[in-house]
């Protein structure tokens, strides 16, 4: 029987959908959580999806936070005081695997990958 297309929205697949596990990262904001779901961008300005104001060590533009198939990335987005994993340095503009434990420090401000 050839491989054929089974569409979400169809009977067979929703019986499909009900059987499967969806995996989502959080992250621990400020007594709250986030979902990862592609891509969360981290700093100072309005326009990201985490703000963080009260910190004047977060640049306006200081992180991305990226869902790539099932693994997540952190990438520095070029910040005055840098991105930290773990308590680690991460270079301007790399990339970095995180996983659920990890901690993200930007500025002072600490965020835990759940």
């Amino acid at each position: 029987m050839p491989d054929e297309t089974i569409y979400k929205r169809g009977e067979q697949g929703r019986k499909v959908s009900k059987g499967l596990k969806t995996t989502v990262a959080r992250i621990r904001f400020k007594d709250r959580n986030i979902n990862i779901n592609k891509m969360i961008s981290i700093g100072r300005d309005e326009v990201n999806d985490i703000v963080i104001r009260d910190d004047p060590l977060v640049s306006r533009m200081h992180a991305l936070i990226e869902k790539e198939g099932t693994e997540y990335f952190v990438m520095d987005k070029g910040s005055t005081n840098g991105t930290y994993v773990n308590n680690n340095p991460i270079g301007s503009c790399d990339r970095v695997h995180i996983r659920s434990g990890d901690s993200i420090t930007v500025g002072k401000t600490k965020l835990e990958i759940l």
